[in-house]
């Protein structure tokens, strides 16, 4: 079991090279936009919103507007180079670059989205849709998203 609210570690960002490869094996051109935009998403911490993308993206790029990065990210989520997370409150979509199975605990009271991995839970979800077996359906994948509130250690 294991707890994250930040899966970018600074000296595990890919290389030049890393990003067109990730993009190429996405079946994606590997443009000077699409480049810069991944980078942003990889060295952003969290969950960030397209909004918080673009202005890192335009910190380097003055003239990527904010409905490109829109459209980038929705073709990195269509790709499967990312997932859109909805934010706690609901009202904002973020964007998770991790790509691995895990699951979301949003805390209503700071908005942060914690990363939470488990793989006896994960374990038991599996175990509970063999046994119940959903007629016509053939699951893949799951996530589970827990609304709470963090409380303090004791």
């Amino acid at each position: 079991m294991s707890f994250s609210t930040d899966h970018t570690h600074t000296h595990d960002l890919p290389s030049p090279a890393q990003l067109r490869d990730r993009l190429a094996r996405a079946g994606l051109r590997a443009t000077r936009q699409r480049l810069l935009i991944l980078e942003c998403l990889l060295t952003l911490p969290g969950h960030p919103t397209a909004e918080q993308v673009h202005r890192q993206v335009t910190e380097r790029e003055a003239s990527i507007s904010l409905g490109t990065v829109y459209k980038t990210l929705d073709s990195f989520v269509a790709a499967g180079l990312t997932r859109r997370v909805a934010s706690a409150e609901g009202s904002s979509r973020r964007y998770d670059a991790d790509c691995t199975e895990h699951h979301h605990l949003f805390c209503t009271d700071t908005q942060e989205i914690i990363d939470y991995c488990d793989p006896q839970l994960d374990a038991l979800i599996r175990e509970f849709f063999e046994a119940r077996g959903l007629q016509n359906f053939q699951p893949h994948s799951f996530s589970l998203h827990v609304r709470g509130c963090k409380v303090a250690s004791k």
